[in-house]
């Protein structure tokens, strides 16, 4: 009885945790969007450390305060559906998925790998995308044109006080990069969520699966295929589908980057001053941001050529 009423607690803390961090900037303005980067951290951490129906019950009770706080304030529903469409629905497939083991043939557990999991969530936002936009080229409409039609109410709806001139500006330089930017901010966001959780669980010693290692992060070879593909799409063409292959890119760019970091990191892992090369390569990446192309490059390359094997790494083999 005492350990079902501590895991209720739990999952109401959690939820009522995630609905605050996301309603900041719905609340307060522009400025308090740095708490909305953490909204899935209590999510995931009541997912990963208790199963999918704490997921579950956090997810709700977070859904329940939000429209609360809806009324309270008199906001419009958007928060809510963003909510769950972004962090409660995702949160719940994510956990669900990295709870998945099996025993090998040799005898140890094989993990679902992080990456395999933001693979899927990374096919069905670029399906949902790509036969958007194929409706939409099919009715001799220009996406760019439509992409700013949809921004203009949806920034003037979430954020009444910019005013007429920055919402203007602000969808202006959304609009080339919106659909590509958007799906990838969502991923990162939902990485710092897996990452988060699984630090305080491993703190708290509740964590329940081997903590994954930056160096065996891999991706599935469709992910470079269609990285190359989007890439091609953007440089070759003009109009829609340059468009399109643009905006593909950019949301693969998150993978193929993760994995172009493992890369690095598995060759940190060979040198005695692991930790200070690993510094000094996230420090080039925040003062160089375009290096970002780069090592998405060499994900690429790795991915495709099994660049770590060749360097002598051999996995712990915990993924599956």
């Amino acid at each position: 009885m005492q350990g079902t009423t501590r895991l209720l607690v739990l999952k109401l803390a959690a939820g009522a945790a995630a609905a605050l961090l996301f309603a900041a900037p719905f609340v307060l303005g522009l400025g308090a969007a740095a708490p909305l980067t953490l909204t899935g951290i209590p999510l995931m951490a009541a997912g990963l450390g208790f199963g999918v129906l704490a997921a579950i019950g956090a997810g709700l009770t977070g859904l329940m305060v939000l429209f609360g706080m809806a009324v309270l304030f008199a906001l419009s529903s958007e928060p809510v559906v963003l909510f769950a469409a972004l962090f409660v629905i995702p949160i719940v497939f994510v956990v669900q998925q990295l709870q998945r083991s099996r025993t090998s043939s040799l005898g140890y557990i094989e993990w679902q790998p992080p990456l395999n999991v933001m693979a899927w969530l990374l096919a069905g936002a670029l399906l949902v995308m790509i036969v958007f936009a194929v409706m939409v080229i099919r009715g001799n409409t220009d996406l760019p044109f439509l992409t700013r039609s949809f921004l203009q109410p949806v920034v003037t709806g979430l954020f009444p006080e910019l005013g007429f001139h920055r919402t203007r500006s602000l969808v202006e330089v959304l609009t080339p990069v919106f659909p590509g930017a958007a799906i990838a901010v969502w991923l990162i966001l939902l990485s710092v969520a897996t990452a988060g959780a699984l630090a305080l669980l491993r703190f708290w010693g509740a964590l329940q699966r081997p903590l994954p290692r930056m160096e065996e992060l891999q991706v599935p070879l469709w992910i470079p295929a269609a990285f190359g593909l989007a890439v091609a799409f953007a440089l070759l063409d003009h109009g829609n589908l340059a468009y399109l292959g643009q905006n593909a890119a950019i949301a693969l760019l998150v993978p193929v980057f993760l994995a172009g970091a493992g890369s690095f990191h598995a060759i940190a892992r060979r040198t005695p001053i692991f930790f200070v090369v690993i510094a000094v390569f996230y420090g080039f990446m925040i003062v160089f941001p375009p290096l970002i192309a780069v090592v998405a490059l060499i994900g690429v390359a790795d991915q495709t050529l099994d660049l770590r094997r060749r360097i002598g790494f051999d996995p712990t083999g915990q993924e599956v």
